[in-house]
């Protein structure tokens, strides 16, 4: 089989277009038998507050309805132990992300960056990159690090005003130039890794001489993947038409904005406005059910505990999750399951699902959809 060129696999990642399961019969069998290995692992590690886990006030943080005040925060000792146990069990690739945070505000990133590099895990990081250390730099500049280890950005603005609004940042700090000054450090550090940044789209930050900037900004940079989407409705909050654009304001956008983005794409760096929304009818749909979530995608909280994926990794999700890692093994909650009679064991884990109110991102939406679309499952 011809192995796809890096500009072949990034757009294929960053336009929800990885079908992930290649054998649904095999994904069926491996679930029953119990040696299915997830795809990937989200990994939430806390920052150190223990008052509020995110300084910034995104309106349209995903995680924005959670109530962190009162819940306990996975300590380095455990995630060491945790991320050992995922390796040793076969998993390949582990995302540092966060619920409602960012995975660099964690004290101890570094350290769990060092071993998942030791651990010949490919890794990933969603972040805003509004900090980066200099033994982060250290670990990224390791030549060591597996292909296909990224660094996604999230900016949303090609100026300092507008990444403020964007934000609900009140003071006048100039935190887009800082991230873009730490783009440049993360490039520099290494040729070779995926280095993306992210665009949602709304009538804020719509204006074409900002998604100008943006495009030109990260392109000297040395990112090599632009990716402009709309937004998702986050779960249980209200959000008004200028943060959340319906879908007839985005394609008023998508009109003013789609040739320019068009006309930078190039192999150096792919620009791309991925809009599946419509096509894939998962515009405003809450959830894609029954959800296979748990066997690809699992997400360990900065609880410590394991959740069925990374939009439910929080501890208003615990009616959802698989368990206590400080107390168990990660294989042993990732395997407490009784599946022998499909139909029961999918209906139970979808009315959990709809009560916690969990949302599907696209990836998910896309996932569950292809699988149900098998028909290999008693569902």
């Amino acid at each position: 089989m011809t192995e796809i060129s890096k500009d072949q696999r990034l757009e294929k990642s960053y336009s929800y277009s990885n079908t992930i399961i290649s054998n649904f019969e095999k994904f069926k069998d491996e679930i029953i038998s119990k040696k299915i290995i997830p795809y990937q692992v989200e990994f939430q590690p806390p920052p150190s507050s223990l008052k509020k886990i995110c300084w910034l006030e995104c309106s349209y943080c995903y995680g924005g309805s959670a109530d962190d005040s009162k819940s306990p925060r996975m300590d380095k000792k455990l995630a060491l132990r945790i991320i050992n146990e995922i390796a040793s069990g076969g998993v390949k690739k582990v995302i540092f992300a966060g619920y409602a945070t960012d995975p660099l505000n964690s004290p101890y990133i570094d350290e769990l960056l060092e071993e998942a590099i030791n651990l010949n895990l490919i890794f990933g990081f969603n972040t805003k990159a509004l900090r980066i250390s200099e033994k982060f730099i250290e670990q990224i500049s390791r030549k060591k690090i597996k292909k296909s280890s990224y660094v996604s950005l999230s900016i949303d603005a090609g100026s300092d005003k507008v990444y403020n609004i964007m934000h609900s940042i009140k003071a006048k700090a100039e935190i887009y130039s800082r991230v873009l000054e730490n783009t440049k450090k993360i490039r520099q550090a290494n040729d070779n890794i995926d280095l993306s940044a992210a665009y949602l789209i709304n009538k804020t930050n719509d204006n074409l001489d900002e998604i100008k900037k943006f495009i030109k900004d990260f392109k000297n940079v040395g990112c090599n993947f632009l990716r402009f989407s709309f937004l998702q409705k986050p779960k249980d909050i209200q959000l008004c038409d200028k943060i959340l654009p319906s879908l007839k304001e985005q394609e008023k956008i998508k009109n003013k904005i789609l040739d320019f983005i068009i006309s930078q794409d190039s192999p150096e760096c792919k620009v791309k406005l991925i809009d599946i929304d419509k096509d894939e009818e998962i515009y405003r749909k809450k959830r894609t059910v029954p959800c296979f979530a748990r066997f690809i995608f699992p997400t360990v909280g900065y609880d410590g505990w394991l959740y069925n994926c990374s939009q439910s990794s929080a501890p208003n999700f615990h009616s959802t999750a698989m368990g206590n890692l400080a107390e168990n093994n990660f294989w042993d909650l990732f395997y407490k399951y009784n599946i022998s009679n499909q139909k029961d064991f999918f209906f139970s884990c979808s009315e959990k699902i709809k009560k916690s109110g969990c949302r599907c991102d696209r990836k998910m939406h896309l996932a569950n959809k292809a699988i149900i679309k098998s028909n290999v499952f008693d569902i």
